[in-house]
């Protein structure tokens, strides 16, 4: 091969974003083994080892990590050059397509996206995910904009804001008000109801109770807030939940608040394109351009 075959060089590029073959595959619509080919016929080419394989994904080497530069550069200038040389005949977009991390779920304030919704000629598409995958999407214009909890692995063709913080906290039944005084210590006298080992907020608060040497009987687990504000307000169990939902569930009267958990509080950010120009900026208002 005397030249970079740039489909080998695509497929490099893909399997390097996702850390597997397997979800490459899935992604390209190619079998696993035409990737393995074509990723070994590249590396002939290039002469070095682009990939080490740990437990079951593909880590790039530095020499890897170099490539993978110059195929960022490479194909955002393909996707430029379509833009650019098809400009005349593109229809505008109608949508904003949002993509949300399973952890910011929980998180997510919804009245963000109501600037929005007076245009009426884009629609609103909400989409939860891995972060990896979203970051795959917002690559490839599938969707226009990530909401997230860390900035770790943006590229240089990404642009991130510090939007807000998310803040933790815990409720429960206003009878239990003498339990302000000594928290967290205090959270080892009341039944605790739990969320469920799927969701992210579980290891969380796990990790925070390793810490502070809390114990509570634990007398149920949900991740339905509708199951949450029940429990909290019959005072059966105190809850944690984010500040999203502390909002909704302090309008009940006999529901309060014990305390915040600054443990748990983590940033988020609004990830976009660089070159993004579209009607989701409008719902950014950036505390800091990262």
């Amino acid at each position: 091969m005397n030249r970079l075959n740039f489909n080998h060089f695509y497929y490099f590029y893909v399997v390097g974003k996702l850390g597997s073959i397997k979800e490459a595959s899935s992604k390209l619509h190619v079998s696993q083994p035409t990737i393995s080919d074509q990723l070994k016929l590249l590396e002939e080419y290039f002469d070095t080892k682009l990939f080490d394989r740990k437990s079951r994904s593909l880590i790039l080497t530095p020499q890897g990590e170099v490539a993978m530069k110059y195929a960022q550069k490479i194909f955002n200038l393909e996707k430029e050059l379509t833009v650019q040389l098809k400009e005349q005949v593109t229809i505008p977009k109608t949508s904003v397509d949002i993509g949300i991390t399973h952890y910011m779920s929980h998180y997510f304030l919804h009245e963000m996206i109501f600037p929005l919704l007076g245009n009426e000629n884009v629609a609103i598409n909400m989409k939860e995910c891995e972060r990896r995958y979203l970051l795959s999407d917002l690559d490839e214009g599938r969707v226009d904009i990530l909401f997230t909890d860390t900035k770790e692995g943006i590229g240089d063709n990404f642009t991130a804001y510090r939007i807000g913080v998310n803040k933790t906290f815990v409720l429960a039944h206003k009878k239990f008000a003498q339990y302000k005084n000594d928290f967290p210590a205090s959270l080892n006298e009341i039944p605790f109801f739990n969320y469920t080992e799927d969701s992210p907020l579980r290891h969380e608060i796990e990790l925070f109770f390793m810490r502070n040497a809390l114990n509570p009987r634990i007398i149920g687990e949900a991740n339905d807030i509708d199951m949450l504000e029940l429990v909290t307000k019959s005072g059966n169990a105190f809850t944690i939940v984010p500040e999203v939902s502390k909002k909704r569930l302090e309008v009940n009267e006999e529901i309060i608040t014990l305390g915040e958990i600054k443990e748990l509080q983590t940033e988020v950010y609004a990830v976009v394109r660089s070159n993004y120009r579209g009607e989701g900026l409008k719902i950014i208002t950036p505390a800091e351009n990262i």
